[in-house]
């Protein structure tokens, strides 16, 4: 029945995608993110249905009246530079065969999130793509929050499969999902949404908890820390992260916390130690092959363990992403990963202060700062998993380009500077400013009307 269901949506949509390919664009994102087909069991589990979403929202975009224009954000240009390289090193890689499945896979993904960046330019577009990956993700981690209270943490949260298949990756996507679930409490679809929305956000770091991931822990440390630092109500979130923080280590079982002191003595532990000889695998293997590195997936390959792996341990998974990009793109594809990474902080955190500097684009400045978290997250988390390819990470970038070009559409239109807060906390008044920085008649707010781009349909 379960099986039945999810066709059943899924391809009850697929006929309104033909004629508006945004809903092919949300279409695709609850399938990726949520993969409702892998809790089923009969052919709902294994039939392409991303494809098929891909091929009729390819479709409904060159017959549809409306024709999008790419992007010209640096961020655009950083992914296909990145992805033109990775296709480089999969065809100079130690097997191009081998290699072609996972550069299929991440092409499928970079390709999307650059069609998402053409298709969702609009405000509710740009709101309907983010709820659509937010709540898809919320999906797994209320489950595995609620999991959690259940069992008393005594057992470990898993995902459904793919790339949130054990609880180390399931544990990472649950931190970049973090700052945007906070986000969406703030920012409710609807009102009566808040409280459910503010609890499932409780759920998130529980879930994390719940995975008993070490490197989880570490990097929801990580997110949380910048969430104090970025926030402007530092004791109010001191107090409330020391209070659910206190709850939620007093709470977890004696295994649990047994686990995670095992942290100080990693260098003792043989899974760790497994994990420095994937590490040192990747840099020997970089040194020899400084440019090309050995392809995708060269960590399975025989020939290459047998060249570059330390003598007493065998092949396994890198454990790492960046050990993960080194091996398989040498320091070339290194750092054009780092630029992403990097690029998509600094750029989100702009953004986010000249957004926030105006009523009209506020929540897109909030929903900037939100990216930047996840991104800390994803680099955090990433040291001690081999995600390198995850698709919510380059999602979140097409996020960014998405709130420049809505943001910037806005900012053409007469828009209000916030208020400020004055001595004794009085309010400033604001003025209304046009797109040329001159103020308007009236000096209190106004809310302007919005222009064509603003006032485009769903």
């Amino acid at each position: 029945m379960k099986g039945l269901l999810v066709a059943l949506l899924i391809f009850g949509w697929v006929p309104v995608a033909f004629f508006k390919p945004q809903i092919g664009v949300l279409l695709w994102s609850w399938v990726s993110h949520m993969a409702p087909q892998a809790y089923t069991y009969n052919f709902a589990r294994s039939f392409p249905f991303l494809v098929l979403v891909t091929a009729v929202t390819l479709v409904a975009m060159v017959l549809g009246r409306e024709k999008g224009k790419l992007p010209g954000h640096p961020l655009i240009i950083a992914l296909f530079v990145y992805w033109v390289w990775v296709v480089i090193t999969t065809l100079l890689a130690f097997e191009p065969t081998y290699a072609q499945d996972k550069l299929i896979k991440l092409s499928k993904i970079l390709f999307f999130a650059v069609i998402s960046t053409v298709v969702m330019q609009s405000p509710i577009r740009l709101k309907g793509f983010l709820w659509v990956m937010v709540a898809s993700l919320m999906f797994v981690s209320v489950k595995g929050g609620i999991f959690t209270i259940m069992t008393g943490g005594a057992a470990h949260v898993q995902g459904a499969g793919g790339m949130m298949g054990d609880n180390n990756q399931l544990a990472m996507a649950m931190c970049m999902l973090l700052p945007l679930a906070i986000y969406m409490a703030q920012y409710p679809p609807a009102p009566l949404l808040k409280w459910p929305l503010i609890i499932s956000a409780i759920l998130v770091p529980i879930s994390v908890l719940g995975t008993q991931s070490r490197g989880g822990l570490a990097a929801l440390s990580a997110v949380t820390f910048m969430l104090i630092l970025k926030t402007k109500r530092k004791f109010s979130i001191l107090i409330v992260i020391a209070v659910l923080g206190s709850a939620g280590f007093a709470f977890m079982p004696d295994s649990w916390k047994d686990r995670m002191e095992t942290t100080e003595s990693a260098t003792d532990d043989d899974s760790f130690l497994g994990r420095v000889s994937m590490w040192k695998f990747s840099t020997n293997l970089a040194d020899d092959r400084p440019v090309q590195g050995g392809g995708f997936d060269v960590f399975y390959i025989r020939r290459a363990a047998e060249l570059y792996m330390p003598p007493g341990y065998e092949a396994r998974a890198p454990h790492s992403i960046y050990f993960e990009v080194l091996g398989e793109h040498g320091y070339v594809g290194l750092l054009l990963f780092l630029t992403l990474i990097f690029s998509g902080w600094y750029i989100g955190g702009g953004q986010a202060k000249r957004y926030r500097a105006y009523e009209e684009t506020k929540w897109i400045g909030d929903l900037c700062a939100a990216t930047q978290l996840s991104i800390v997250g994803f680099a955090a988390g990433g040291i001690t998993v081999n995600i390198a390819t995850f698709d919510v990470f380059y999602h979140i970038l097409a996020v960014i380009v998405m709130c420049s070009v809505v943001g910037e559409r806005i900012l053409e239109g007469d828009v209000t500077p916030v208020q400020k807060t004055g001595l004794f906390g009085a309010k400033q008044k604001a003025k209304a400013v046009d797109n040329k920085g001159q103020t308007t008649q009236g000096g209190g707010w106004q809310p302007s009307r919005p222009s064509s781009a603003q006032a485009e349909r769903f």
